[in-house]
């Protein structure tokens, strides 16, 4: 089983300003690769008689300018004005092929590298030419032109932003294999990193467990360091248990009042880490502070440096508590039960909306904005993430159901009216039920997953008087409440019964 398990590490003064200048470095030497591919696809069409329309894939003989394949330039830069290094050996790929009996090598191709290829071996010259460079290790320096390829993939494939220039780089990744790990103690254990030393971190974990350990990750964050490690680990995850041999359920409804209501009606209360009045004046006063120092100076950056301690102990908080939450949920029944809510577009911000004169109308763009605050600070998308993974390692289904109608319907006769609802009041127009309209919402959530119980029938003592039925204690009692008209004190059943006794004990004592 592959997880991934984060520690702090705790570098002495002079292994936190190698990394800290690892980072300047190689965010110089992202941005630069960014810019030789950007030039090359804007400036690809120069000096040429008529366009050239490039699709995935494609790349240029640089003599003939013949069009090759169909890849775009942003990922394939071999043009005849794309990234050309001034030997043109770089840009060639060699490929050996082999006989698969004798193992002999057959034959040599030879074909355009890709964008990715050349930077990588430009940057190994690198090494050779500049001190930044050659201080830092071969394969963080791959693995950060790996990352920019990443960036181009999701760009292309998966539908998402192109790749910016980036004004601070805070993590820097190590391939499988080269960081090792030694000193294993019960607190705390050493990580040599390559190019930086042995380094100790604080262990909350078995360490002998790991069978294999993959890609290491460098992160810096709130003013400290943290390695994130993917191992392999003994043993393989529980298969889903099936729906239909689930035993209990429970459903969940997100909110903002509460953060979680559960369908047993336990709730989890929403503490808003940055949104409370205390911590929200807190970041604004220390955002103003950031605002008023002179732009470049030390006391500007002490002022940062502040503000992102701060929030990254916030941010710590937030995440310690989503864990206790998504734990008690997925304790709770066999299978979980949640909305499927589109966080993104639930968090936009309100569409202006124009008067006809040249100006606009109120469209309530504050409150939205608030709002919006709101929800990004209880962080629900990482309470599924977590209830997700919690109840994968416990073999438990997560079913995610559509969320439209589930605070206005009503679990009794199904009326389904905007009217019902009144912040946390449930109150059905038609029948008049009335419940905690997040608890309300969570059950609809459950029933809409399809899953039927038998019915609990427990038989009861019929000689306790706590545990019997109310409609056996009035037996034998006057149904009229005397006390309503003589005194204008209500009293239940239960309690004329207990007063009934009483007076029959006064009435025998000798006393009166």
């Amino acid at each position: 089983m592959q997880v991934r398990w984060n520690f702090k590490l705790l570098p002495n003064q002079s292994q936190e300003a190698t990394l800290e200048e690892w980072l300047v470095t190689l965010r110089k030497h992202r941005n630069y690769a960014l810019r030789e591919r950007t030039e090359g696809f804007e400036f690809n069409n120069k000096d040429l008689d008529s366009i050239v329309a490039y699709a995935y894939g494609s790349y240029c003989e640089i003599d003939s300018k013949v069009e090759y394949g169909s890849c775009c330039p942003l990922a394939c830069l071999v043009l005849t004005h794309g990234v050309i290094p001034q030997n043109l050996e770089l840009a060639i790929k060699k490929s050996k092929i082999k006989d698969k009996k004798t193992k002999e090598i057959i034959a040599v191709n030879t074909d355009w590298d890709s964008a990715s290829g050349i930077q990588m071996k430009v940057t190994t010259q690198l090494r050779k030419s500049l001190d930044a460079f050659a201080s830092i290790d071969s394969d963080v320096l791959q693995r950060n032109i790996a990352k920019l390829d990443t960036a181009f993939t999701n760009f292309f494939k998966n539908g998402r932003g192109y790749p910016q220039f980036i004004k601070r780089l805070d993590s820097f990744e190590y391939k499988p294999g080269r960081v090792l790990l030694s000193n294993i103690k019960k607190n705390y254990a050493t990580a040599y990193l390559p190019g930086i030393g042995n380094i100790k971190f604080h262990n909350s974990r078995d360490l002998s467990i790991i069978e294999d350990l993959r890609t290491c990750t460098i992160k810096r964050d709130g003013g400290s360091w943290y390695i994130s490690m993917l191992v392999n680990i003994a043993g393989a995850l529980p298969d889903i248990k099936p729906l239909g041999e689930c035993q209990s359920i429970v459903g969940i409804d997100v909110g903002i009042n509460k953060l979680v209501a559960l369908s047993d009606g336990s709730f989890a209360e929403n503490k808003r880490p940055e949104t409370n009045i205390r911590t929200a004046r807190r970041l604004s006063m220390r955002q103003r502070a950031i605002s008023r120092k002179t732009k470049g100076s030390k006391n500007k950056l002490k002022a940062i440096k502040k503000l992102a301690k701060q929030k990254h102990k916030l941010t710590q908080y937030r995440n310690g508590y989503g864990w206790q939450v998504a734990s008690t949920i997925v304790k709770k029944a066999d299978a979980i039960a949640r909305e499927g809510l589109r966080i993104k577009n639930m968090i936009k911000r309100a569409k202006p909306k124009h008067d006809g004169k040249g100006g606009y109308k109120r469209n309530g763009a504050s409150r939205k904005t608030g709002l919006n605050r709101v929800i990004q600070d209880a962080g629900w998308g990482d309470i599924f993430n977590k209830i997700a993974w919690l109840a994968l390692k416990a073999g438990k289904p997560v079913v995610e159901v559509q969320a439209l109608y589930t605070s206005q319907e009503c679990p009794k006769c199904g009326h389904v009216d905007k009217k019902n609802r009144e912040g946390d009041k449930f109150l059905c127009r038609e029948c008049n039920y009335t419940e905690h309209a997040d608890t309300k919402a969570s059950r609809i959530i459950v029933r809409k997953v399809g899953l039927v119980f038998p019915s609990n029938k427990k038989t009861l003592p019929a000689d306790c008087g706590k545990v019997t039925l109310s409609r056996y204690q009035s037996l034998g009692i006057e149904a009229k409440n005397h006390a309503l008209g003589i005194a204008n004190i209500s009293i239940s059943y239960s309690t004329v019964g207990y007063l009934r006794d009483k007076a029959e004990t006064l009435k025998q004592s000798p006393s009166l």
